[in-house]
């Protein structure tokens, strides 16, 4: 598929195919994490293989998918507080601190998680993107779907678990306030809420915000993606 066009997959009239976005839904309407995450990561490899062949459904008679949710399915086994009152986290200094560091991180990576895939619904046929919005935005939805199931499980090793520790909802906070923007999406949770995140912990990952800022404001910036994953509470 070249960039910019909506190419249909067929089946000979038979069952009709999941699109993308379909696929986007179905991760955000799932409540557990490693669910989630396990749901994404099958999304995304259908997508780069081929296997699922629209990012939506364009005309042709076939009804839209079900709306975005406003908030995406969750677990009710994290306490959550407002941001001011969340405990200090500690440097790594012990255990504890250790267990909370990564604990936020693994919190953080499932909403990263969501916000991937909801951009991708929310956003991508409303604002008519080009192919390679998708495929850019399904590779940081994998690669953080990735991060989560790494951190979720060193936090296992680390004797802890998700929902052990508060955590508070600022970036979807955010995500709700810019639901109607693209561009205020982009810049502010892949864009601002990137650089936090990187000053806030030593771990990098590749984002398509600044990218996709850069073409939905016209301007035109060189792509970059080099997503890694740091070390983290050894």
């Amino acid at each position: 598929m070249s960039s910019g066009d909506v190419e249909g997959g067929g089946n000979g009239g038979g069952e009709v195919e999941q699109t993308l976005v379909e696929a986007a839904l179905e991760v955000l309407n799932t409540a557990d994490p490693v669910e989630k995450a396990r749901i994404g990561e099958a999304a995304a490899s259908r997508w780069l293989r081929g296997d699922i062949c629209q990012p939506y459904r364009d005309g042709g008679g076939h009804p839209d998918p079900l709306p975005v949710p406003e908030r995406p399915a969750r677990l009710s086994g994290v306490k959550l507080v407002p941001s001011h009152l969340m405990p200090k986290l500690g440097k790594g200094g012990s255990l504890h601190s250790r267990q909370a560091i990564l604990h936020s991180l693994v919190h953080t990576e499932s909403w990263a998680i969501d916000l991937s895939w909801d951009i991708i619904a929310r956003f991508g046929k409303q604002e008519s993107m080009p192919l390679d919005f998708f495929t850019d935005f399904v590779r940081v939805a994998q690669d953080e779907g990735r991060h989560f199931t790494l951190l979720a499980a060193r936090l296992r090793e680390l004797g802890s678990y998700y929902g052990a520790f508060p955590a508070h909802d600022g970036l979807w906070d955010s995500a709700m306030k810019t639901s109607t923007d693209l561009l205020a999406r982009l810049a502010i949770e892949h864009c601002v809420h990137e650089v936090e995140g990187l000053g806030a912990f030593h771990v990098t990952r590749g984002s398509g915000g600044t990218l996709w800022w850069s073409f939905s404001g016209g301007v035109s910036k060189q792509r970059s993606f080099v997503p890694r994953l740091g070390t983290v509470g050894k």
